[in-house]
């Protein structure tokens, strides 16, 4: 018994995270966990000048030096702040979200292919799904109120 599971369970859980990195590691094979700009990803006020390429090195010292972006960083979640510092270091940022991107991404695609598996049944296997797509997958909420006020009832003659 390790730390209160049974041994069993422990097992499964270590074989099905040990499943779920060599997964990783199929679609993601350019990302090594532990190379130099991952780490300058996840805490770049921790990593020294030697582990920056030297086309990043000014921007990352002007970075590292930043009492403003040192405080974001401790504050924001990972990629709000480098969304927001995006502007003011652009190497680092856009690096950074390249790598970040990758999973909301890939998110993205599978929520358009669920989408479009429920929109098109063999009942509706002709149907134009365009629109019906982009509702679909819209963050924006309609405005039903706003559709009803703007139409005018059709009086019986």
């Amino acid at each position: 018994m390790e730390d209160g599971l049974p041994d069993p369970i422990a097992e499964d859980i270590k074989q099905h995270l040990e499943g779920l990195e060599e997964e990783f590691k199929y679609y993601f094979p350019g990302i090594k966990n532990e190379s130099n700009e991952n780490k300058l990803i996840r805490d770049p006020f921790q990593r020294n000048v030697d582990d920056v390429p030297d086309a990043w090195q000014e921007e990352f010292l002007d970075l590292k030096n930043d009492s403003a972006a040192k405080d974001a960083f401790q504050n924001m979640e990972l990629e709000e702040f480098w969304t927001q510092v995006r502007g003011t270091y652009p190497l680092l940022a856009t690096n950074a979200l390249r790598i970040l991107v990758q999973f909301s991404s890939t998110y993205l695609c599978e929520t358009g292919f669920s989408a479009l598996v429920h929109l098109k049944t063999k009942a509706r296997n002709k149907l134009e799904v365009e629109a019906d797509l982009r509702c679909a997958l819209s963050i924006t909420p309609p405005d039903i109120e706003g559709l009803v006020i703007g139409k005018q009832c059709q009086k019986s003659h």
